[in-house]
């Protein structure tokens, strides 16, 4: 949990302030926000995980056990949800398992796009396109990929399983390094947004 928590502060919270305070934007305007974002971010971040590994499972003709999108918050259950079907660690359990950090990589490419080709203005727009598409991919990588050298029984176990050790590391560093060089030109690049919009990129 305290793990998480600074995960959570260091890949989402803190490139979010720290995109506004570079921003033309006075705190009156994108304060009120970011709780927000924050919110919309936490409550669907797990749920878009686990619909890509259910996804990849009902079309792989998965037998499929127990679906958990939603942790129960109001029982005091803030653990992630899961989908359990009948793994057998093998090429298609890959393709199964993967999917939800190729479509945090086609997020990141979305997102950058996104923002390098338009000027928004609007403060609250701008910062949930950020944290939705360039910094929670960072998070999902980061989060489960940390969380496996750490020990943790989690999908990189699983890539391992169904390719090799070898690969899984590759897949976990490639990922996160992208993502994280994609989040760092982009907050090196949009300094006094959206005024100077693309000066540096």
């Amino acid at each position: 949990m305290i793990i998480n928590v600074l995960e959570i502060t260091l890949f989402i919270m803190l490139p979010l302030v720290l995109f506004y305070q570079r921003s033309i934007w006075s705190y009156k305007k994108y304060l009120p926000g970011i709780m927000l974002i924050y919110l919309i971010w936490y409550l669907s971040y797990g749920v878009f995980h686990e619909l890509m590994h259910l996804l990849g499972a009902w079309v792989s003709d998965k037998t499929i056990y127990e679906i958990k999108l939603f942790p129960k918050f109001w029982t005091g259950d803030f653990g992630s949800g899961y989908v359990r079907y009948d793994y057998k660690g093998d090429s298609m359990d890959f393709i199964i398992i993967i999917l939800p950090y190729a479509r945090d990589m086609i997020l990141l490419a979305l997102g950058y796009l996104l923002i390098l080709k338009t000027k928004m203005k609007k403060p609250f727009i701008i910062g949930l396109i950020l944290v939705i598409m360039i910094l929670s991919p960072i998070f999902d990588i980061g989060n489960n990929y940390f969380a496996y050298l750490l020990g943790a029984m989690n999908d990189f176990n699983a890539l391992g399983e169904s390719s090799s050790k070898t690969i899984s590391h590759l897949i976990g560093i490639s990922f996160f390094m992208t993502s994280a060089f994609i989040a760092i030109h982009i907050l090196k690049g949009y300094k006094n947004y959206p005024e100077h919009h693309n000066t540096y990129i």
